[in-house]
């Protein structure tokens, strides 16, 4: 029998027919011998022959490879295995046998690349298969009428998984949602019956879940037993039937919506509107809107071009807000809606524009009415007499409103919204405000103050202040609200009122002071003329005799002193009435005051020297002499009351303005204390109560030159004597 396969020459050629290359390797890994069937550039016999073969593999590869020779050499057996080698970017993959050879091993490559990436592409294949299974929940299954039997795989979520799993058909019409069952027979029993191309959507209920799923039949064979094996895919659509119901009801929902809302075409044809803007346009839901144009129902547009005009800024997915009128069918008012449109682009293409838009009519009514309120609260606030400013607390305490009089009364200028008090006033004013504003905002307290000051105009200024905090709610922040009443002419007013009830308080004790001592200075005088009157008309004294001429002196001057006073009682009420009289005329000064100086000669205490100090030249003036000669008696009369020694002196000088004169009543007597001078010139004031007087003399000589435009005033010192000065004008 010829061996072919056993002759050395036939073997040779047979083993150059392979694909495998043929490497025998020692022990220390060198290649001493190759045979090479490959045109792979690293399957070469300049790079392998005497070289170490897995120091020219990369390091991965070198360990696995290398870990087989040590066993094949070890255990002297063979060993078949997979190698994947890495080379400048490119992955090869090779089969590499093993054998024991003496000492050495023979080692039997192949490349198996091209096989091994057909692999991985039929395995990417079926795993990305499975992936869209996955996302899609598809599975299979299988039915065989005969044994009555479901069989199903994949991957579903329900039921269906990677390994194969049966259920007899009446047992999994038990999961089938009830309402649902008969159609699945009635499915089942048509593709039992022949080939059906139609699927059957239906629901089961699975630990409690309602699922809904899918069914398609693809391939039907009829076996020799007569019986037939149907094939198909179940898919769960639970998410795709809940999306759907979704969308159903979202449709539900905008067709019952309160907005208007409708869809159109770009040449204005309706392709959708719901209830509400069919209702508003007085459209049956009846009538096919595919017929209808919207610039044909819209009031606000007339034209295509209208709705066009309307379309263009919004195309390719963008928007624009509007605002329409149009009449009411229903009312025949004018009804105003507010709105926004879309421009939306199908999947196939498409192009709408969707509108969605609601009734701003009553809003628009109140928001005027609230308005015209606005405006009439402004206008009452602006024109109000207070100056009232408004602060937002979370907003670092700035102006957010100011009325007129605020800035009218204010020192500073500019607008002031938007700012705090450290923008708008000097440090020290802003600190003393916030500080103010902090309390308010921090207690809630209210603040309550009365300031003075001075306005713009350096005129007095009295403000009745008032801070309080109004909380706020969640869109607002809490506010701080200022108000300051100009209450000048009332604090006026009142501290007037305050001043004349003192007066009239005061007026009330010193008149019941001046009737006690009125009737005190009446009657002693009285009694004294009374008194010595009967002792000369009924006694046994003389009137000529020495005592008689006394008791006649005594009675003069009581009557003297009874007419003085009566005078100045008259003078008071002339003065309280209104009714004194000033007679002006020329007089000369010199002779006036010497007539007044001899009639006081006379009455002088004889340790006091009475002294006339005139200028040279006698001084006319124009003025009313009595009145000024009843002032000065007043002056002189005083001195000498009080005046025991010394000197009284009485003169004039004309004024450094020459457009006065001075007149002087000067004594050495007991001087008037300081804390008594400021009221001397009141009414029924007396500096010693125990002295006779009615305390009414200096008050009518006050009122009587000023009366002639003039002015008294007084110096003293206590113990040294007092001077009375009297300014008057020379001419009237």
């Amino acid at each position: 029998m010829n061996r072919t396969l056993h002759e050395a020459d036939n073997a040779q050629r047979i083993l150059k027919l392979t694909a495998d290359t043929m490497l025998l390797v020692d022990r220390n890994g060198i290649c001493i011998d190759i045979d090479i069937h490959s045109n792979l550039w690293f399957l070469q016999e300049e790079r392998l022959l005497g070289k170490n073969i897995f120091e020219l593999m990369p390091e991965h590869t070198r360990e696995k490879v290398y870990s087989t020779f040590e066993t094949v050499l070890r255990e002297q057996r063979s060993i078949s295995k997979n190698y994947k080698l890495e080379l400048k970017d490119d992955t090869y993959y090779f089969k590499c046998i093993m054998y024991p050879y003496d000492d050495n091993v023979l080692c039997q490559y192949r490349d198996i690349t091209q096989r091994s990436n057909v692999k991985r592409q039929l395995e990417q294949v079926n795993r990305n298969l499975r992936e869209i299974q996955k996302v899609a929940q598809i599975g299979q299954w299988m039915y065989n009428t005969y044994d009555n039997v479901f069989y199903y795989m994949g991957y579903t979520g329900v039921l269906c998984e990677e390994s194969s799993r049966s259920i007899s058909l009446d047992n999994y019409q038990q999961l089938i949602v009830e309402e649902d069952r008969l159609n699945f027979t009635n499915w089942c029993r048509k593709n039992e019956e022949g080939p059906n191309e139609e699927s059957i959507s239906y629901r089961v209920r699975v630990a409690g879940e309602i699922y809904y799923m899918r069914l398609q039949a693809y391939l039907r064979e009829e076996l020799p037993n007569g019986s037939c094996n149907i094939e198909g895919y179940i898919q769960n659509i639970t998410y795709i039937q809940r999306h759907r119901n979704d969308i159903n009801t979202l449709t539900h929902a905008i067709n019952n919506a309160k907005e208007s809302i409708f869809a159109a075409k770009e040449d204005g044809t309706l392709i959708f509107a719901n209830r509400q803007f069919l209702q508003n346009h007085g459209i049956p839901e009846s009538e096919e809107i595919g017929k209808l144009k919207i610039y044909e129902i819209a009031g606000d547009m007339n034209t295509q071009e209208d709705w066009h005009e309307r379309c263009k800024d919004i195309l390719h997915g963008g928007s624009r807000s509007f605002i329409a009128h149009h009449p009411s069918r229903i009312s025949k008012n004018i009804l105003a809606y507010e709105g926004i449109m879309y421009n939306v682009t199908n999947d196939s293409g498409e192009e709408s524009y969707w509108s969605f838009s609601h009734d701003i009519s009553e809003r628009l009514h109140y928001e005027a009415q609230i308005k015209r309120l606005n405006l009439i609260m402004d206008t009452t606030i602006d024109n109000l007499p207070a100056g009232i400013v408004v602060k937002e607390v979370n907003n670092d305490f700035r102006y957010i409103y100011r009325n007129r009089e605020s800035y009218n009364r204010d020192l500073c200028v500019g607008e002031a919204i938007g700012k705090n008090d450290f923008d708008y006033y000097p440090p020290e004013v802003a600190e003393k405000k916030r500080e103010e504003d902090v309390l308010v905002a921090t207690t809630g307290q209210g603040l309550h103050w009365t300031m003075e000051g001075k306005d713009k105009n350096g005129n007095q200024l009295i403000l009745d202040k008032r801070k309080i905090r109004v909380d706020g709610d969640e869109l607002s922040s809490p506010i701080i609200v200022s108000i300051e009443w100009d209450i000048t002419e009332l604090e006026k007013i009142k501290r007037e009122l305050q001043t004349s009830k003192e007066k009239a308080e005061m007026s009330d004790k010193l008149k019941s002071a001046f009737l006690a001592n009125m009737s005190h200075e009446i009657r002693t005088p009285l009694n004294a003329i009374v008194g010595f009157s009967n002792l000369l008309t009924h006694g046994d004294i003389a009137i000529d005799s020495s005592e008689g001429q006394e008791f006649v002196s005594l009675i003069n001057t009581n009557s003297n002193q009874l007419l003085a006073l009566i005078s100045d009682v008259l003078d008071l009420s002339k003065i309280e009435s209104g009714t004194m009289e000033y007679n002006f005329a020329e007089c000369g000064l010199g002779r006036l005051l010497s007539d007044i100086y001899h009639n006081y000669l006379l009455d002088m205490r004889p340790d006091v020297r009475f002294d006339l100090m005139l200028p040279d030249e006698d001084m006319k003036i124009t003025t009313d002499a009595v009145r000024l000669r009843q002032v000065l008696d007043h002056l002189l009369s005083n001195a000498a009351k009080f005046t025991f020694a010394g000197h009284i002196g009485l003169g004039y000088a004309i004024a450094a303005d020459v457009r006065t004169v001075e007149l002087f009543v000067e004594d050495t007597g007991c001087g008037i204390p300081e804390d008594k001078q400021r009221d001397i010139f009141k009414r029924f004031f007396k500096v010693d109560s125990f002295v006779q007087g009615a305390g009414l003399g200096l008050s009518v000589c006050k009122t009587v030159i000023e009366g002639m435009g003039g002015r008294i005033a007084v110096s003293s010192q206590p113990g040294k004597g007092s001077r009375f000065t009297v300014i008057i004008p020379m001419k009237q």
